[in-house]
């Protein structure tokens, strides 16, 4: 199963995560690399990448929130407004890069 992660780029380029994964900026952050990972190394490398400060998951059980202001401002350019759920946003992230989808 696809999991889908935020993190600072400077994180991400000196620790991508180990295994199989995308990356890509969204165009309203350029503080912020989004990382669809398709599988691991193992389960010790991704305990440990998991934990490295600065890498958010996000969980599928919490899509239905409402998405806070920073998923918002990143995602504004592709229709992301205020009061959207993850979900909502989401969506708009896999029209514009189709490789953010389950």
């Amino acid at each position: 199963m696809r999991q889908f992660f935020t993190l600072p780029p400077a994180l991400f380029a000196t620790n991508p995560p180990p295994g199989g994964y995308h990356a890509a900026q969204p165009p309203g952050a350029p503080n912020v690399t989004m990382v669809v990972v398709e599988c691991w190394d193992s389960h010790a490398a991704q305990d440990a990448w998991e934990a490295l400060p600065g890498v958010t998951e996000h969980y599928l059980e919490n899509w239905g929130q409402v998405a806070p202001a920073g998923v918002i401002a990143a995602v504004a350019p592709w229709g992301a407004t205020a009061g959207m759920t993850l979900r909502q946003v989401f969506g708009l992230v896999r029209k514009n890069w189709p490789v953010w989808r389950l």
